[in-house]
């Protein structure tokens, strides 16, 4: 349903910027139906946060000195659901060129999960993308992607 991207580098930036951005979702969800988070600059000291809606996944990337690191975040609907998630960092060589994972990771276990991926160090233009759901029902996994 709705999910949003947000870093923060300490606790109390990080609660302000949770009330903030479920006020403005709010407000965006009922104008539009559809929430997409905008992303700040990431520094290497960034902690990510997404805010999820239930069995929806929500990606990010991170810049590091290592390289960008792509990272995924799925909330299960209850602790004992099994839960799949995927995350994957793409690049596009040339404009218009199809996008190349370069890089991936896979988790199934019961409850939320959390996974990133290694670090790529590319020139490219990076797109992550997250899909997951209940791992018993591939009709009810959704992918979402983060330039």
């Amino acid at each position: 349903m709705t999910w949003a991207c947000l870093y923060a580098s300490n606790a109390a930036e990080e609660s302000t910027m949770l009330t903030r951005t479920t006020r403005i979702a709010g407000l965006v969800l009922a104008a539009a139906g559809v929430v997409g988070g905008t992303a700040a600059p990431a520094s290497a000291n960034a902690k990510p946060v997404c805010l999820t809606a239930v069995n929806q996944p929500c990606a990010w990337q991170l810049a590091t000195p290592d390289g960008i690191v792509g990272g995924g975040l799925i909330d299960a609907a209850d602790p004992g659901q099994l839960t799949v998630l995927r995350v994957e960092v793409k690049i596009e060589r040339a404009w218009g060129s199809p996008w190349e994972t370069v890089a991936a990771v896979t988790g199934v276990q019961t409850g939320s999960i959390r996974l990133t991926t290694p670090a790529v160090a590319t020139r490219y233009r990076t797109l992550v993308c997250a899909t997951g759901g209940p791992a018993d029902q591939a009709d009810a996994q959704t992918t979402v992607c983060r330039l």
